[in-house]
């Protein structure tokens, strides 16, 4: 059973000072150019009435604004806002319908929500922002909304947040890519290393998708000064076709894994080799230490190959024990352990 409130008040005679209803929503939401009417209390919603207070009409697509209507739509629209605690906070306002010169008869805007959306601005931030830090599963899952939804938030925005100057003044940019669903589908990213930020990604790995970056930067691509990637032949060939002039440079992780494979590869080798040689003791030594174990095979170390500070005995230190109530530490002494004997044989 609905309950609706109009212009009553939220305190009862000889109580303190009485408050409109509307006027604690109008508060509560703070949504630009409107003005609460009513509300409405239902089992598991709350709808609030507005009024647009703005006179002229605006086209949702540009900038064209008129005094003169078109027509009244015939049904309320309704918008998702924040949730008021357990309660999905609904926004209703009844639309007019103006006659643009570029798009034609459309219905009106609205100052709190973007064009088609039947979401509020604040409620897809907030989906917006918590794409950036939980996955869309859970996100789904916390705001009460479909999948597909959620992704069409996140487009709208990402268009409507997405600021236009990001691929103004890059110098020192850098490519990766990362997987983003099972199997071999790649997402290609450019970030700007003097920001911190992404600033550019596309679908696919090869140098063609590295192509769609440059061809979007136009001229700008000459500024940029170096490079850092993976090892990747694909990216190193579209950098050096479109900026010629930037050093590139290579990712310490995959260089580094190149020089081990390299070094174990040399390492099988001279062990191949030296079990070749009539002492064998020297290739068991050299396989169980690092490359110059085999340097020092009569060393006091019985241990070859480890670091002089590894292969020392630990030292024993006491164990502080803290007491109840925020006591004092104290020290307590481990019981020796029992040596095992051997049986004569």
């Amino acid at each position: 059973m609905a309950v609706r409130f109009g212009a009553a008040t939220a305190a009862e005679p000889g109580g303190p000072s009485a408050v409109r209803v509307t006027s604690v929503f109008n508060r509560l939401m703070d949504l630009p150019g409107i003005t609460v009417t009513d509300v409405e209390f239902s089992a598991d919603a709350v709808v609030v009435g507005v009024r647009l207070r703005s006179r002229r009409l605006r086209c949702p697509r540009c900038e064209f604004t008129t005094r003169s209507r078109y027509d009244t739509r015939a049904e309320s629209s309704t918008w998702r806002h924040l949730d008021l605690g357990a309660w999905r906070l609904r926004v209703r306002a009844d639309l007019r319908r103006l006659c643009c010169p570029v798009h034609g008869v459309i219905t009106q805007g609205v100052p709190f929500a973007r064009p088609g959306s039947r979401f509020t601005r604040d409620f897809e931030d907030l989906v917006g922002w918590l794409a950036t830090t939980m996955d869309k599963t859970a996100l789904a899952r916390l705001v009460r909304v479909d999948w597909d939804t959620t992704g069409r938030i996140i487009e709208r925005v990402v268009a409507d947040r997405l600021d236009p100057d990001r691929l103004q003044r890059l110098f020192q940019v850098g490519v990766d890519e990362v997987s983003w669903r099972k199997g071999h589908s790649y997402l290609t990213l450019v970030s700007n290393h003097g920001t911190g930020k992404f600033v550019w990604g596309r679908a696919g790995k090869d140098a063609a998708t590295l192509d769609r970056f440059f061809d979007d930067l136009g001229d700008r691509a000459e500024a940029i000064q170096a490079v850092s990637m993976d090892m990747s032949p694909a990216f190193r060939k579209s950098v050096t076709t479109h900026a010629g002039n930037a050093v590139i440079c290579y990712d310490p992780f995959h260089v580094v894994a190149l020089a081990t494979a390299a070094l174990d590869k040399v390492r099988r080798q001279v062990w191949q080799d030296l079990r070749k040689l009539p002492d064998q003791d020297t290739a068991r030594r050299f396989k169980g230490g690092p490359l110059g174990a085999a340097e020092k095979p009569d060393g006091p170390d019985r241990q070859a190959g480890r670091h002089p500070a590894q292969a020392q005995t630990p030292r024993r230190r006491p164990v502080a024990r803290l007491l109840a109530q925020g006591g004092a530490a104290r020290r307590v002494r481990r019981r020796p352990e029992r040596s095992r004997r051997r049986c004569a044989a």
